[in-house]
């Protein structure tokens, strides 16, 4: 079995066998990714986040506002 190390990997302070068996998992876990993606599908799909609704989003923080509570933390 011959595990080519990459770059990444190869940098770190692990031992040999450890960068080998690093190495293959991130090959066996490649080819299980490449076999389960549908072919056509173009691989991940960008699922987008839902919109947070108006009523509970919160009001951007006024920067005045921040600094004058800052200011009074630090008279204190």
């Amino acid at each position: 079995m011959s595990t080519s190390i990459p770059a990444w990997l190869r940098r770190r302070g692990y031992s040999p066998r450890t960068k080998r068996v690093l190495a293959s998992a991130c090959e066996r876990a490649a080819r299980r990714r490449a076999e389960a993606a549908e072919p056509g599908s173009g691989g991940c799909r960008i699922i987008p986040f839902p919109a947070r609704p108006q009523a509970l989003a919160r009001p951007a923080p006024d920067a005045d506002a921040a600094r004058a509570g800052t200011d009074a933390a630090l008279q204190a």
